[in-house]
């Protein structure tokens, strides 16, 4: 009987291991299971980086009536870092509900909050010129303070 067990060893063994260069494919799926959030991180153009995270509309089981499934499917957030030259790098934060979007630009530099800050309005009337309900757009400058730990 050792010739049944050694099929069994050897696909349990492959189970066990990974290719190294699989491994972050087989995370990402792995996450998916979990959380339904898309990630992706690389250059937009030359020069340009962009890290881009999309948050699924999430699907719960049950008996939910076609109301609640249309809302689900009318929601979604996007979350994204871009570093563009001659801007700066800023954070996006994109959520559309039920036709009404919204979008917060954050940044940790005084210069690129003020570029975005005049862009603002710009952006807001060419995305009004389309059908949204409403659109709500915000700059925002946060600075990055480092927490210390004044325990000890």
């Amino acid at each position: 009987m050792p010739a049944a067990s050694e099929p069994e060893a050897l696909s349990r063994g492959s189970r066990e291991v990974v290719h190294e260069s699989l491994q972050g494919l087989v995370r990402q799926q792995l996450e998916m299971l979990v959380m339904p959030t898309l990630r992706w991180e690389g250059d937009v153009w030359a020069g340009i980086f962009m890290a881009l995270v999309i948050n699924l509309p999430g699907r719960e089981g049950g008996q939910g009536g076609s109301s609640e499934e249309e809302g689900a499917e009318e929601s979604w957030r996007s979350e994204m870092q871009l570093d563009v030259p001659n801007l700066g790098s800023f954070s996006v934060a994109l959520w559309l509900h039920q036709k009404t979007l919204s979008i917060d630009l954050t940044t940790d530099n005084a210069g690129t909050h003020q570029r975005l800050e005049e862009g603002v309005s710009s952006l807001e009337q060419r995305l009004n010129a389309l059908d949204f309900h409403k659109v709500q757009i915000k700059a925002r400058y946060v600075t990055l303070e480092r927490h210390h730990d004044d325990s000890g």
